[in-house]
């Protein structure tokens, strides 16, 4: 996909801005009339509900108390409760409740949960049900957006020698905690969570292994309002997402009025509540059932697509959970050059079969004249999808009965799920194999074919650079690699786009890679999303400068490995990628 993340607010604590509501009644006048009777709260000013947070927690979210509301905006305003070791539902009774009754202006649209770390370990059930009776009593108080904080799970390199030994009796539980909250996001669409666990593997957080020190409770407290605010306008799951997609003939631009059959896009994922996939299609047909991108809870990621226009000049997206979506393109498929667009479809599914495609056996796919692909077609455009690999590994699309290449279509973790698109020529026999180096499921997709028509060729892959390999070296901070492609490795000389995998090998932090003409210079868009440490790679479709060249440039520390597979000419219109859409700029209505 091509999204350049927004950048994340900086992980600093602003002014402390006191906004804690006091829940104590003010003092009787001395002229009262009744002095038995307790005198009502006085309701202070309050911001509008969208701006007000609710923080109900035990110890280790207490101690973010006095960072919290510095996180926030000054416009927020954030109440905090909490009592230490409470369990979840006497946090319910003791706070929330004690709220609703004395002072429940304090309730807006998000509350946000710290608790889990008192586990009834011995009944799980109980955990359950405190889980949901918590969200259900938040739910009553009129809160619209209810978050849980995940349990640091408490590694020995993080943390000092004593405070491995303190913390045995009941470490070994937070994961389990964890898993339980993950599960509860099946039960109740309005909680979100709000990952301490995925940024907590660094030391220096707490003073012993689970208590925040100062630098701790920063950290948490920016997470917290980051993560608030930054899913605050998310797409619900199923809210489809419309795009026009008119093109001008001669220059590729989105939204000059011509339609195409097709066009290249790469969407980027960001901050889903929970697992789940896209699905990417022209709006004139029904929502079809295939994945053009897969995604992980809070994961940034993007996935390379080939989508069918619709006769009005629109494409569009839809998520089966909420999250946020960003969609740039960088080229289109003219219409009469040689692409024939097919309503997405699945064509083989090895879950269907109940066992692991095995690993090293090609998974034969027929695509010859099914699905409305012509029978002579000399490419097709598929989705490849690796679903729970037993291990770290890859897999390499080919024609089938073709010698097998040394490079990847996709690279993927273990238990992974991880697409990847592909042009490739079908064998001799009107199939394409699938082949991967360990066990694991797999799903093709199609969007579309490349009749005989078509100017564009597809070569045996090439291994255009690989930065760990001298004389290359590995990429800093905002570094380009320059790579020449036409006229070489079987390239046209007047190739309008160059097919390549870009793979992060090692990033050193998370951020992107974006591939686009050179002469251009870098757009505001990403390729390539990376996470530090995860390897990961995604197709794109880039169109040359006029001196031949394309680069890739890096966000953040990485290694770099750029694959060609081959070229198209007329059958496409390469652009510098552009951005058609980014729903963290868009209130929801």
């Amino acid at each position: 996909m091509t999204l350049r993340p927004r950048p994340k607010l900086a992980l600093v604590v602003t002014i402390l801005v006191a906004t804690m509501l006091s829940s104590a009644a003010p003092p009787m006048s001395a002229r009262a009339e009744s002095p038995t009777r307790p005198a009502t709260p006085t309701r202070p000013q309050i911001a509008p509900p969208n701006k007000r947070v609710y923080f109900v927690t035990e110890s280790v979210g207490l101690g973010a108390k006095d960072t919290l509301a510095g996180a926030f905006p000054p416009d927020w305003q954030v109440t905090v409760d909490g009592t230490p070791a409470l369990f979840v539902e006497q946090l319910v009774s003791k706070h929330v409740r004690t709220r609703m009754a004395t002072t429940p202006w304090v309730f807006g649209d998000v509350a946000v949960v710290g608790g889990g770390h008192n586990y009834p370990y011995w009944d799980p059930a109980r955990f359950d049900r405190s889980v949901d009776l918590m969200i259900a009593t938040l739910r009553e108080a009129g809160v619209k957006r209810i978050y849980w904080v995940t349990l640091r799970e408490v590694k020995p390199e993080f943390i000092s020698a004593s405070a491995w030994r303190e913390v045995q009796p009941y470490y070994w539980y937070f994961p389990e905690v964890n898993r339980h909250l993950r599960e509860a996001l099946t039960r109740h669409p309005d909680l979100s969570l709000i990952d301490w666990a995925a940024i907590a593997d660094q030391p220096g957080l707490t003073y012993d292994a689970i208590h925040l020190n100062r630098t701790g409770a920063a950290l948490y407290s920016q997470l917290i309002a980051n993560t608030v605010m930054e899913t605050e306008n998310r797409p619900l799951a199923g809210v489809v997402t419309k795009m026009s997609v008119t093109s001008d003939s001669a220059t590729g631009q989105a939204g000059a009025g011509v339609n195409p059959a097709a066009v290249a896009v790469n969407l980027t994922v960001v901050d889903p509540r929970a697992a789940g996939f896209l699905t990417a299609y022209p709006c004139s047909v029904s929502l079809p059932l295939v994945a053009s991108a897969t995604f992980e809870q809070a994961q940034v990621v993007a996935a390379a697509a080939i989508v069918p226009v619709a006769p009005d000049g629109s494409i569009c997206v839809v998520g089966n959970e909420a999250t946020h979506l960003v969609v740039d393109i960088t080229g289109t498929f003219p219409v009469g050059a040689g692409f024939i667009p097919v309503a997405p479809q699945r064509l083989i599914d090895t879950r269907d079969q109940g066992f692991l495609q095995p690993a090293g056996i090609p998974l034969v796919v027929p695509v010859l004249g099914v699905h409305g692909i012509p029978a002579d077609a000399q490419a097709v455009a598929v989705t490849v999808t690796a679903v729970g690999p037993v291990a770290s590994g890859f897999a390499t699309v080919q024609p089938c009965g073709s010698v097998p290449s040394n490079t990847s279509n996709l690279n993927f973790a273990a238990g992974a799920t991880v697409p990847n698109l592909a042009i490739v020529a079908p064998g001799p026999s009107g199939s394409i194999c699938v082949t991967s180096n360990v066990a694991t499921h797999l799903i093709v997709d199609v969007a579309g074919a490349f009749d005989q028509s078509a100017e564009m060729g597809l070569v045996d892959p090439v291994r255009l650079a690989d930065t760990r390999v001298a004389p290359s070296h590995r990429l800093d901070a905002h570094e380009a690699l320059r790579l020449h492609v036409r006229g070489v490795h079987g390239i046209a000389d007047n190739a309008t786009g160059v097919l390549l995998n870009l793979t992060g090998v090692n990033p050193g932090s998370s951020g992107y890679l974006t591939a686009y003409p050179c002469a251009s210079g870098a757009p505001l868009t990403s390729s390539l999303n990376l996470t530090a440490g995860v390897n990961r790679g995604n197709f794109v479709i880039v169109a040359p400068d006029t001196d031949g060249d394309v680069c890739v440039s890096t966000y953040g520390p990485t290694d770099v490995v750029v694959d060609l597979f081959g070229w198209m000419g007329t059958s496409f219109v390469g652009t510098s990628p552009a951005r058609l859409i980014d729903t963290r700029l868009i209130t929801q209505s």
